[in-house]
């Protein structure tokens, strides 16, 4: 195994794992103090009540820098875990039928719009067992997207199925197609689905 996959699993060399001769330091203002000994490098940061941290191990002498390693990581962490967040905001499904009770739907909108303010983008379905039916199922439905007028929808209209109706809302802004509008929904008929 060569030195540099040493390194990858050994991770960021400090103060005494650094062991060569000779490292380009960089203090803790930033300021690069040249070439210099690593005896040297690694007491000018024990005198600063810091660490010597290898940032470049791959330059000749080796680049390190003056600073508080466990900060250093704490910030990259939190650093990493946002950049995550931002990136990967989960879909949530929230689900209704037609004959679901007022203090449910109330519990589930609350909890959806409390999402959707999180950022992540929500899923509405309503669907219906055995013989309800698809009219009411509608109506509870369009009566549903009345508490999400704040915010867009993505697809431009209700999916639907012979049993079920979905929409997904996300955050920014109001839906240019009005899906969450209930006098626009009640003019929404699912593909295939004739009004009985």
């Amino acid at each position: 195994m060569d030195s540099r996959n040493q390194r990858k699993d050994f991770g960021t060399r400090t103060n005494e794992r650094i062991r060569v001769p000779k490292v380009f330091l960089i203090n803790e203002e930033g300021n690069s103090l040249g070439e210099i000994s690593t005896d040297t490098a690694r007491e000018r940061a024990k005198k600063a009540g810091l660490d010597l941290v290898e940032v470049s191990p791959n330059a000749d002498p080796p680049v390190c820098r003056i600073m508080d390693y466990s900060k250093y990581l704490y910030d990259q962490r939190k650093k990493l875990k946002k950049n995550k967040s931002r990136k990967q905001k989960e879909l949530k499904e929230f689900r209704f039928s037609p004959v679901i009770d007022i203090g449910d739907i109330n519990t589930r909108v609350r909890r959806a719009t409390d999402f959707l303010d999180k950022g992540h983008p929500v899923k509405i379905t309503i669907r219906k067992k055995g013989r309800q039916s698809y009219n009411q199922m509608k109506e509870v439905f369009a009566e549903i997207l009345t508490n999400f007028s704040e915010y867009s929808t993505i697809e431009t209209e209700p999916k639907s199925t012979f049993n079920s109706i979905s929409i997904t809302f996300k955050k920014d802004g109001t839906s240019k197609d009005k899906q969450n509008s209930k006098k626009e929904n009640k003019n929404v008929q699912p593909k295939g689905q004739e009004e009985s």
